[in-house]
């Protein structure tokens, strides 16, 4: 019995496998199992923006294929309250999609799941490292910063390169309060400054030009549905879009 599960699951990621990337990679049986992540990562479009606009930019990263990276930096907020800079980043999230809900109060109901695979080589997305507030090291860090930064200002070829890589490191660190309950309340601590979000982020620091084939699928409402498909047709006929609406109902 146990050897037909085996054999059962192997199928299974078999098929799978079938729907992935255009490079069709080998799986293992952890893709399956381990339903805490997911074999896509989300972007969304709505940040404190309203419907139409947040429509607006999913058309136009389909337009130009283009994933972009923001037009502000990332930055740390040390516990001094020194703000350490990293580079413009693009976000994606690893969140399996009956959990969507609690992020799309904050991002909203537009989105692109793109496959994780293709984002990881072709995107160079990696996930964000999370640190408390208060980790010890992370304060011994921060005074060790006090001495290095006077002496890394100086213009020289070492002093270039190790600000670049102070810079990168910035760019997936996100500090904030690890031991908080999960707020339902998407308006608390809109900014995430200095609080932890279960977002399970991904970043990039290089906009990502993608093909058709690295969309898993598209969210929207259900009353931007016709729209979307009298704009586009059949061209995302391989991807599955989804109302968001199923959020609530699945």
């Amino acid at each position: 019995m146990a050897d037909n599960a085996a054999k059962r699951a192997s199928l299974k990621c078999r098929a799978m496998n079938k729907l992935d990337s255009a490079t069709n990679p080998k799986i293992d049986l952890a893709d399956y199992f381990q339903r805490f992540s997911t074999r896509v990562l989300w972007h969304f479009t709505g940040y404190k923006k309203p419907l139409d606009k947040a429509f607006e930019i999913l058309n136009a990263i389909l337009e130009t294929r283009t994933l972009r990276i923001g037009e502000k930096s990332e930055m740390i907020l040390m516990h001094s309250g020194q703000q350490r800079w990293g580079y413009p980043v693009a976000c994606m999230c690893d969140i399996p999609f009956r959990d969507l809900r609690i992020h799309m109060l904050r991002y909203g109901q537009f989105g692109i799941a793109f496959h994780k695979r293709a984002a990881i080589i072709l995107g160079q997305f990696n996930p964000v490292f999370y640190v408390h507030r208060n980790n010890a090291q992370f304060k011994e860090a921060e005074e060790l910063f006090k001495s290095i930064d006077p002496e890394i200002m100086s213009d020289s070829p070492f002093n270039n390169r190790l600000r670049t890589c102070l810079l990168m490191i910035g760019s997936y660190v996100k500090r904030g309060d690890l031991t908080r309950i999960i707020e339902l309340d998407s308006k608390v601590d809109s900014s995430q400054e200095n609080n932890f979000y279960y977002e399970r982020e991904w970043r990039t620091t290089s906009s990502w030009k993608f093909d058709d084939s690295s969309i898993a699928a598209i969210m929207m409402p259900q009353a931007s549905l016709s729209a979307f498909r009298a704009r586009w047709g059949d061209r995302f006929a391989t991807a599955s879009i989804i109302s968001s609406e199923m959020i609530e109902t699945l």
